[in-house]
């Protein structure tokens, strides 16, 4: 690559032809610009060495997710006793190897530039002349989402496959890290290009024979970016559901597969439940036929609730819901795996849920209802983990978090709902309201109840001035019918106050 070093301040780079004639020409006439600071000088430095820094590290990941996955999984596929098929390989692993080789070259330009870095160095056309290979990255982004589902099924239905990912995520090679914090990588990489260009043109005036070539590779880096970056954001949530799938210990609660298609993770969170006692009638099994959803129905009493509560965690998506307790237990320390994993205990279809805002009570604050239906009373398919209908009473941490989970809720379960149309701003301006006078309520609520407070301690107060009164005219009366009269002032004795002053 010795062709590749430093270029002199008057030809900037080895790009095509065509771009060095453009790029000297618009560096000549942009000669007359202001010089380089000594403090450009050394951003771009820092810069260029991130550069290299960050692209040895994708490249090293890179080759291991080919040693530790790739290989050992196509080895296998190629006997009679493969753990998964070579169809499957290719879906899950897309053109990753590809992009592994190609990178291995374009980290030696870009150490040949960077190790002989100058004032005047220029890495732009770099990135110019391999523009063409980052557009590829859009097929492996297409597939990525039908790679993490691929996996879901394989790891489901292959229990050797199962036993072959975790045994490699503790391979000290992956550096903990499991097969989906892999595949993400390549998805995350364009946008962090984008970034560092940026970042180098913003430190690099138009006088610098790297201007013009830095100028362009971002433009155009940008235009495969934007289209990355949408794609990323697709990708980072279904990471996540994965995560939260492999977080799970199997469960008879579980109906299916967390990964499916359609399925997005929306928050997660812990909530203190406060569960009944078992001769409330909040702990008896209700019909299926029974009308749950009726709003005029009384919010349950708190002293129908236990002093006891226990902490579940809310695991929320944009159709369904999962409850569950941590299971201190499972403990892995994988960095890709959550703290602690969980058993599910609910899992249910959005439609299949109803919320209720509770107002607060001395023992109990920021409360709210969940009433989970059986499937059988909102839809003809299993996917309720529930034969019955079951209510659980949660407490937040604060008002705002209450009024969030409750709004999330709504909104969701308005967009599960099976109508024609469902506009998000009518849901959410409906859910506001909704929130709104239930605070409104609430607050009259506890006005109107201050305000009788405050009465019931007046008529109390008068009441017992009142008895006083009578008991004092009673105590006199008493003392006049016995003939006692009232003692006189001894001589030397001081006047008392409210005496005759002809006394004394």
């Amino acid at each position: 690559m010795g062709n590749q070093q430093s270029a002199p301040p008057d030809e900037p780079g080895t790009g095509a032809p065509g771009e060095r004639r453009s790029t000297r020409r618009s560096t000549k006439a942009l000669s007359t610009g202001p010089p380089i600071t000594e403090e450009q000088v050394r951003k771009r430095q820092h810069i260029s060495k991130e550069i290299l820094d960050t692209e040895r590290k994708y490249v090293h990941h890179l080759d291991t997710l080919c040693r530790v996955y790739i290989a050992p999984l196509k080895e296998s596929a190629s006997s009679n006793k493969g753990m998964i098929r070579a169809e499957d390989i290719k879906l899950i692993f897309s053109i990753v190897e590809v992009i592994a080789n190609f990178h291995k070259t374009f980290l030696d330009e870009v150490e040949a530039r960077v190790q002989n870095w100058g004032p005047v160095q220029c890495i732009g056309d770099v990135f110019l002349k391999n523009l063409d290979f980052f557009k590829f990255y859009s097929t492996y982004v297409n597939g990525y989402n039908e790679a993490m589902m691929c996996i879901s099924r394989c790891t489901d239905r292959n229990k050797q496959f199962a036993e072959f990912l975790e045994a490699a995520a503790h391979n000290p090679a992956t550096d903990l890290l499991d097969l989906a914090s892999f595949l993400i990588m390549p998805i995350q990489r364009l946008p962090r290009y984008v970034m560092l260009l940026a970042d180098l043109l913003k430190n690099t005036p138009a006088s610098h024979p790297d201007h013009a070539n830095l100028t362009q590779a971002l433009q155009r880096l940008k235009s495969v970016a934007d289209f990355v970056n949408e794609a990323k954001r697709k990708a980072e949530n279904a990471q996540k559901v994965m995560e939260v799938q492999n977080s799970l210990c199997s469960s008879k609660h579980m109906n299916g597969p967390l990964v499916v298609p359609h399925r997005k993770f929306i928050a997660e969170g812990d909530l203190a439940y406060h569960p009944p006692p078992k001769t409330s009638p909040l702990a008896l099994k209700k019909s299926p036929s029974s009308s749950i959803f009726d709003p005029s129905s009384p919010p349950p009493s708190p002293s129908n609730l236990r002093n006891k509560q226990e902490v579940l965690h809310f695991h929320l998506f944009n159709d369904c819901i999962l409850l569950s307790r941590g299971d201190k237990s499972l403990v892995t320390f994988r960095k890709s795996d959550t703290a602690k994993k969980w058993r599910v205990k609910v899992m249910a279809k959005l439609t299949q849920v109803e919320t209720k805002y509770l107002p607060d009570t001395p023992t109990i604050k920021y409360a709210f209802e969940v009433i989970v239906a059986p499937a059988s009373s909102s839809s003809s398919s299993s996917s309720s983990s529930l034969s019955v209908a079951r209510s659980f009473v949660f407490s937040a941490t604060d008002q705002a978090t209450k009024e969030d989970w409750i709004k999330q809720l709504y909104l969701l379960r308005s967009q599960a709902m099976p109508r024609k149309e469902v506009v998000d701003a009518e849901a959410e301006e409906i859910a506001a309201e909704n929130i709104d006078k239930q605070r409104k309520e609430e607050a009259k609520r506890q006005k109107e109840d201050a305000k009788k407070k405050q009465e019931e301690d007046k008529r109390r107060a008068k009441e017992e001035k009142a008895k006083a009164s009578q008991q004092e005219e009673a105590q006199r009366k008493k003392k006049k019918k016995k003939g006692e009269k009232e003692p006189l002032i001894k001589k030397g004795e001081k006047k008392k106050k409210g005496m005759c002053p002809c006394f004394g």
